[in-house]
């Protein structure tokens, strides 16, 4: 059981680098904690419908067409900093690739809702209003 906890640590270590130097930021979730509080960005979670009613962060905007679609049509400010979030952040670096190729100052949550569920961020229920 420890040697899969190693692997699967240096597996998302790995994916978390390699986007990195596809400059992709990586927002961690006890930053993003502090980001909320200070001068909040602008949340984009692109996971499913059901998924985000389970749970997601306060204020986050449920967008699962993110990739297919424009930054107008998603409603996002250009002058304001963007945060993608999916399940595990496996997802989300596609969309805030996009982001960033199109202007926008766009980071990844690291390791997703489970990241920030496990980091004890704070998570709401209920659909998309």
């Amino acid at each position: 059981m420890k040697g899969l906890v190693v692997v699967l640590v240096l597996v998302f270590g790995v994916w978390d680098l390699a986007w990195l130097l596809a400059g992709v930021g990586q927002t961690l979730p006890w930053r993003l904690r502090r980001q909320l509080v200070e001068k909040p960005p602008q949340l984009l979670d692109v996971r499913t419908a059901a998924e985000y009613a389970l749970f997601h962060i306060p204020g986050a905007v449920n967008r699962p067409d993110a990739l297919a679609v424009s930054p107008v049509e998603l409603g996002l400010d250009p002058a304001r900093p963007v945060v993608v979030v999916c399940m595990t952040g496996h997802r989300s670096p596609f969309v805030a690739k996009k982001l960033v190729k199109d202007g926008f100052d766009a980071s990844n949550l690291t390791w997703g809702m489970l990241g920030w569920f496990a980091s004890f961020g704070k998570t709401t229920t209920g659909p998309t209003p």
